[in-house]
């Protein structure tokens, strides 16, 4: 999925006047027309990718959910078509990624990032969640990597105000990383000397509580601010994630109001 080790890195000039003049549909239209279906994912990939990022344009979140749906509907649907096993689960793993990529783009908790999300935008992140949660499934993966995805379905029912179904979700994605936690001998509870994961997915589960009138849950989620601020005053390896984490929670706090939203 790495962008330097793309085969057709060439394109990519004529990929990015193509978004420039036309946007991000007449990009998906010149990319579905390519015959080779290598070309096409590798085209997709790229464009997504760059996009997403992006790399020395100007774009918005709709164009990002152009592309990046029409990259994992053909990756998704080169998979389904594939008459090798080994082929199709690299190819559904390719969809699994986008769509992981594409749900976590969405979600409204980012530095650096304040366009507005639209219901549009939670409800595609919602759906490319529950995708991931499907397709990890059949792709076998661990415990980490479903913690993830039940973090990006928490997050999009609390863009939408659904707050009890993101306590759900949040508790789910507790639930996979004490799984993680266990098979690996590491804290299952919140603080310093917990992981990532551990610590995430408690703070976001106890914010969602919070937001859904559970008082008592705010001590609890200071505990996840504090074990993270912990490791970022030890400056060590984990510092880079932990403060990707007490961005994460500041910034919710910031943009998601607390009202039960019933429609």
């Amino acid at each position: 999925m790495n962008i330097q080790q793309n085969p057709f890195e060439d394109r990519w000039p004529l990929l990015k006047e193509m978004f420039e003049t036309g946007g991000a549909q007449a990009l998906v239209t010149f990319i579905s027309a390519r015959e080779d279906l290598l070309e096409r994912r590798a085209l997709f990939l790229m464009a997504s990718q760059r996009i997403s990022q992006g790399q020395d344009l100007s774009r918005g979140l709709d164009d990002v959910v152009t592309i990046s749906r029409a990259a994992i509907d053909e990756f998704y649907e080169q998979s389904v078509s594939e008459a090798d096993e080994e082929q199709t689960l690299l190819r559904l793993q390719g969809a699994n990624i986008l769509s992981y990529n594409l749900s976590a783009d969405l979600a409204p908790c980012w530095p650096d990032d304040e366009e507005v999300r639209e219901t549009r935008h939670f409800e595609e992140g919602l759906r490319c969640a529950d995708d991931c949660l499907r397709w990890r499934e059949q792709l076998q993966k661990g415990a980490v990597a479903f913690s993830m995805a039940w973090w990006a379905q928490g997050v999009h029912h609390a863009g939408l105000g659904r707050w009890n179904r993101a306590c759900e979700a949040f508790q789910s994605a507790l639930d996979a990383a004490i799984d993680d936690a266990r098979e690996n001998g590491t804290p299952e509870t919140v603080g310093p000397e917990a992981s990532f994961t551990i610590n995430i997915s408690s703070g976001w589960l106890e914010f969602a509580r919070w937001r859904s009138g559970d008082s008592s849950s705010y001590d609890r989620f200071l505990e996840a601010m504090g074990a993270f601020s912990k490791q970022i005053d030890r400056d060590d390896e984990g510092r880079d994630e932990a403060l990707v984490g007490v961005q994460q929670l500041q910034i919710a706090a910031q943009r998601l109001p607390g009202q039960e939203q019933t429609s």
